[in-house]
């Protein structure tokens, strides 16, 4: 009986492991292509061929508490490390959230509806590119650029502003009279990746973030009696 139950338990076991080697877990296409170009492997580690693409910005920014109003300018050095030529560059409008008529996943107070942020200049590599045929939905901005190679950088310089929101606290927002939380106040430039390419999934309010490792210059310009914290 013994070497019966030892026999049983070895069939089980032998029929259970070929049953997970015909069944093996389906891999999205877009994960897939991944792994045969050798920029993802499968043991979650990257592969011999990934590659980010890389960004450096300075910006300067400028707080006014009595109209709660953000300008500010940046330069960015957008390094394209990817082997496509890119004909866009995708940006992230994150105070978009709270522009009139964009989706989000939260309720804000009326009060608090905005007109999003407002492009005031826009150069690339020195040249002035139109504002008015810029495509913004929600908080994307989709800039179409000359082509951009592989292992070559853009120089782009942007001029902006936004109203910040008094309350309807979505991780930004006057806290209360006399202190403001402002995060997420710049234009960023979007991941371009080797799974989808653009990241161009809107903020709606509850996600977190996917961003580039980049370098910051930053420099904040508000009233001297006003005490600055800055955090990563």
């Amino acid at each position: 009986m013994k070497s019966l139950k030892i026999i049983l338990s070895a069939f089980l076991a032998g029929f259970s492991l070929m049953l997970y080697a015909q069944t093996p877990l389906p891999v999205p296409r877009n994960i897939q292509a991944a792994y045969d170009k050798g920029t993802r492997s499968v043991t979650g580690t990257p592969g011999k061929n990934y590659w980010q693409n890389f960004a450096d910005y300075i910006i300067q920014i400028r707080f006014e508490p009595a109209t709660r109003l953000i300008s500010g300018t940046e330069e960015i050095i957008y390094t394209n490390n990817s082997p496509d030529t890119l004909r866009k560059i995708v940006f992230k409008l994150y105070p978009n959230l709270y522009k009139k008529g964009s989706p989000r996943f939260r309720k804000i107070d009326p009060e608090d509806l905005s007109d999003g942020v407002s492009l005031e200049k826009i150069t690339i590599d020195g040249n002035t590119h139109p504002t008015d045929s810029i495509d913004i939905n929600g908080t994307n901005m989709v800039l179409p650029v000359a082509p951009l190679l592989p292992n070559q950088s853009m120089h782009l310089t942007i001029a902006y502003s936004y109203y910040l929101n008094k309350g309807s606290h979505i991780r930004t927002g006057e806290v209360d009279k006399g202190s403001w939380f402002i995060a997420y106040f710049f234009p960023r430039i979007a991941v371009y990746d080797d799974i989808d390419g653009w990241n161009i999934y809107p903020y709606l309010g509850t996600q977190e973030f996917y961003n580039d490792f980049c370098n910051f210059k930053l420099s904040v310009n508000v009233p001297k009696d006003i005490i600055v914290w800055g955090t990563g």
